[in-house]
């Protein structure tokens, strides 16, 4: 009985503690945590440069999620705590408009086009995206 005591306390602190069941984005879950839908898609301000969906639609982005261990996949939407899964990269592209959201891309694309951009920015004839 003893043992189980300590045992039952812990579980029940660590649970607590651990994570946020429902969410409205990933920043309230935690570090390495995803906020998702009921579909499964990732929930986050991230969209629209980071005003979120509400920016443009009043009343969007009020949804609710519950907060997931399971990283973000190759093409969903990421930030700094819902960070992708192994082999990939949270990256934002290079473009004129302000300002896609990060998403998921191949590890080895996100270094390219990384590369490529910081010779680009160096060089003054370099064309920047329409």
């Amino acid at each position: 009985m003893r043992m189980l005591i300590p045992l039952i306390a812990s579980l029940v602190i660590g649970s607590d503690a651990a994570s946020v069941s429902t969410c409205r984005n990933s920043y309230t879950c935690g570090q390495g945590m995803c906020c998702r839908a009921a579909d499964g898609t990732v929930l986050t301000d991230q969209q629209m440069g980071g005003f979120g969906p509400h920016f443009l639609q009043p009343g969007a982005g009020q949804q609710n999620g519950t907060c997931s261990t399971r990283p973000a996949q190759k093409g969903e939407i990421c930030d700094s705590s819902c960070e992708c899964d192994t082999g990939l990269a949270c990256y934002r592209p290079m473009s004129g408009v302000c300002c896609p959201p990060m998403k998921c891309y191949d590890e080895a694309y996100v270094k390219q086009q990384q590369a490529y951009w910081s010779k680009c920015m160096s060089d003054p004839h370099c064309a920047l995206p329409p």
